[in-house]
């Protein structure tokens, strides 16, 4: 079942391109970032897996437990608005290092605690 509401915005995957300035950094990050997305809904659950258009690969993968991901979507409280962020950013942040966009960090700290500096 898909679930949508009048106030939920979709966060654009593909303008991530900021990474992470050392692996520690990325490591503390992604601890958080996990925390943090346990907190949120998880919506739209699909049985079919994506390709990521980075690496190529026919399935997206969580770093350190070579889990594939599949294909859902989370809702991120943000005020007046829901964001509504695809699972391939747990692939995205955690294979290719690239850091979310300031607004999906802020509403993540909203909703959990404050993210570790940058």
């Amino acid at each position: 079942m898909i679930s949508r509401r009048a106030n939920d915005v979709w966060v654009n995957l593909e303008l991530m391109n900021k990474e992470f300035k050392t692996i520690l950094e990325k490591v503390i990050f992604l601890e958080w970032f996990l925390s943090a997305l346990d907190k949120a809904d998880i919506i739209n659950q699909m049985r079919h897996i994506e390709v990521c258009s980075i690496c190529n690969e026919n399935y997206f993968l969580l770093h350190e437990e070579n889990k594939v991901i599949s294909k859902y979507e989370y809702r991120i409280p943000n005020g007046a608005t829901n964001l509504i962020v695809n699972s391939s950013i747990l692939h995205l942040v955690s294979m290719h290092s690239l850091v979310p966009e300031l607004s999906v960090i802020s509403a993540l700290e909203n909703l959990y605690c404050k993210a570790p500096k940058l």
